[in-house]
């Protein structure tokens, strides 16, 4: 990988750190706003994602979707496989928390596992991608 794409990567990898910060400053809050702590996560994970894509000089999907981004990472992370199911529950938080239209509130306890889960992914990406 080159310099300029390890750059970009590593841009990708710094905004989830700030994601996952999010979360971590969340979670010590008196009243812990689930949604917002489940959103960070998606978001978390889908950055992970894409960092991975171009790190593997990939395209990357306009997408939410944690599933499809899954398949398109696959072959490169098959590890993460097993993670499906999850990654299907957690894509909904990137935009269905999001509005009130939609409304729904995470329980603490999905809150807290869609963040073991964006660390757990976080721990193979970073991993297996090393700048």
């Amino acid at each position: 990988m080159d310099e300029v794409t390890a750059e970009v990567v590593r841009q990708w990898f710094r905004k989830t750190e700030h994601d996952l910060q999010n979360i971590r400053n969340n979670l010590t809050a008196e009243n812990i706003p689930t949604d917002t702590v489940c959103f960070h996560a998606q978001q978390a994970i889908e950055k992970l994602f894409k960092g991975a894509l171009v790190a593997n000089a990939r395209n990357i999907s306009k997408t939410h979707d944690l599933v499809k981004l899954l398949t398109d990472v696959a072959d490169i992370l098959p590890e993460l496989l097993p993670y499906e199911e999850q990654l299907e529950d957690i894509s909904e938080y990137g935009v269905g928390v999001r509005y009130p239209d939609d409304f729904f509130e995470p329980t603490l306890a999905e809150a807290r596992h869609a963040y073991e889960v964006a660390l757990e992914i976080e721990s193979i990406v970073l991993n297996r991608i090393r700048l």
